[in-house]
């Protein structure tokens, strides 16, 4: 089965304290046509999924004052949100940790490694799976 591509008004809100993952994400990402927003925080993000509304959203687990889990959870009990994909990257493949993960409404998990393709390929299914909107 092919995989669409997904057009430029697919947006992705990328939600990682670390400044240099994110440049890597946003470069991998707008290379296959999305649209990236990002925030450098829990709070941040969850604002920004509110203002943008994304297509869907890759979060870190890892984050200083609100942790990925925590955010997953605030998004998921927001009505206008939790139709949202949230992909969760983390940097170790723990099953612990992807249980947690999904315990807190993500989606998918994914290495943080893993190759840029490979993301691009996971988004895409994750996109294609996704509820319709709550508006």
């Amino acid at each position: 089965m092919a995989i669409p591509s997904e057009g430029p008004a697919t947006t992705i809100l990328v939600i990682d304290d670390q400044a240099f993952f994110t440049t890597m994400l946003r470069n991998v990402l707008e290379q296959h046509g999305y649209k990236v927003v990002a925030a450098s925080n829990g709070p941040d993000g969850i604002a920004a999924a509110r203002q943008f509304k994304p297509d869907a959203i890759l979060l870190d687990v890892e984050m200083p004052a609100m942790d990925g889990f925590t955010v997953c959870q605030a998004l998921k009990a927001d009505a206008a949100l939790r139709h949202i994909p949230v992909m969760i990257l983390t940097s170790t493949d723990d099953a612990k940790l992807n249980k947690k993960a999904f315990a807190a409404g993500a989606d998918i998990t994914a290495l943080k490694a893993v190759s840029g393709e490979r993301l691009v390929n996971t988004l895409r299914l994750a996109l294609m799976q996704r509820p319709p909107s709550a508006s």
